[in-house]
């Protein structure tokens, strides 16, 4: 029981709640390769920051090049923990009186894990006002995860009122903590200005740090200014090298850029076969651009 608690534990620091919204960017048209003329640049899930009731504008209307979109992160697949094939929410489920009572005892990542629960709704009634609660308690004590989803709430104005300055600085504090989804989101501060000054190096610099920690969807952020030339000079290679490790972990946009680079030879050598499993897995993870690719090129 209590390595299994230890496995749910290590576990849960990687997660964080997001919600789908896909949208299109326009890439000029290339007559030489059948390609859509609509192709999703970024991994990030757009979320909006709201700000007394309203939209917070972040300067997105703005931009002229390819947009990063905004997201927390999803969990993957976690059912390899133990061997058996249960969801996390199955997990936590089953162990939600352990982990209430030690969360109660004051251990800081069983607090983190109590605040998951009551956001979810594992195991216990969905509500956010008991889940800002306990992330407060872990993060009180300093738990990285914890300080993250804080980051969350108030970004969101989640059982709390919106503020973007706080959700930098709960965003920050995660960060140092070594929190890849932390640094992930901090990086997307510092890209959109979300409660600091607009620094696109500095995001860089933050989303390199999450996708060598192995965040998957950092890799996959990683592959867009690579391939798009974000803040660094454009090189191809080095968009593979970021792109590879996302698709295997079924980041689907990740997932349909990296086919699109096999069917065209960017970067990489032209490998149909290996094209169409992309575009599949990407299909498969709900990307209809996939499915058109597909139909328009694998008849």
């Amino acid at each position: 029981m209590r390595k299994s608690l230890w496995l749910f534990a290590f576990a849960l620091l990687l997660t964080a709640c997001g919600q789908k919204d896909d949208k299109k960017q326009e890439q000029p048209e290339q007559k030489e390769v059948r390609v859509p003329q609509g192709v999703p640049v970024a991994p990030m899930q757009q979320i909006p920051v709201q700000e007394k009731g309203n939209a917070f504008d972040n300067g997105l209307s703005q931009s002229t090049g390819p947009v990063l979109k905004l997201e927390e992160g999803k969990p993957l697949d976690f059912s390899q923990l133990n061997g058996k094939r249960k969801t996390l929410e199955e997990q936590a489920t089953e162990q939600i009186d352990s982990i209430r009572y030690h969360a109660e005892q004051g251990r800081a990542d069983y607090q983190n894990m109590f605040g998951a629960c009551y956001e979810n709704g594992w195991g216990v009634e969905k509500n956010a006002n008991e889940a800002f609660k306990w992330y407060t308690k872990a993060a009180n004590q300093d738990n990285p995860a914890a300080c993250n989803s804080l980051g969350n709430f108030y970004r969101m104005g989640t059982a709390v009122k919106a503020d973007p300055a706080k959700a930098f600085e709960w965003y920050k504090k995660g960060a140092a903590g070594k929190d890849a989804q932390a640094m992930l989101n901090l990086g997307n501060c510092y890209f959109y200005g979300i409660g600091v000054a607009k620094d696109e190096k500095t995001a860089i610099r933050w989303w390199k740090e999450a996708a060598d920690a192995g965040n998957a969807y950092a890799q996959s952020q990683m592959g867009d200014c690579y391939y798009f030339g974000i803040g660094m000079a454009k090189d191809l290679k080095k968009a593979v090298e970021y792109y590879q490790p996302a698709a295997d972990k079924n980041v689907s946009s990740a997932q349909y850029r990296l086919g699109l680079m096999y069917f065209n030879g960017e970067g990489v050598q032209q490998d149909p076969t290996y094209t169409k499993l992309l575009m599949q897995k990407a299909r498969d993870g709900g990307m209809k651009e996939a499915q058109d690719f597909l139909d328009r090129n694998f008849k």
